[in-house]
């Protein structure tokens, strides 16, 4: 099997950014998904929040290069 492939120090940058993205969504998303009991406004406030962070994934992967029209961005 071969080694992974080393990123280009730009790729390498939105890689890490859409790395922590995904983290932060997660985070936003774990308590609604484990049924943690919140009020309508901090459910709807937490999945706006997560949507930013998917959003800001695919725009970040577009940059360099993902097939992701931007009218699908939203």
């Amino acid at each position: 099997m071969t080694g992974r492939r080393p990123w280009p120090n730009a790729a390498k940058e939105v890689r890490d950014q859409a790395a922590e993205a995904a983290m932060r969504g997660i985070r936003l998303l774990t308590p609604l998904v484990e049924g943690m009991a919140l009020d309508r406004t901090e459910t709807l406030r937490r999945q706006a929040q997560a949507l930013h962070e998917l959003q800001r994934i695919a725009w970040l992967l577009s940059n360099v290069g993902a097939p992701i029209r931007p009218e699908d961005l939203g």
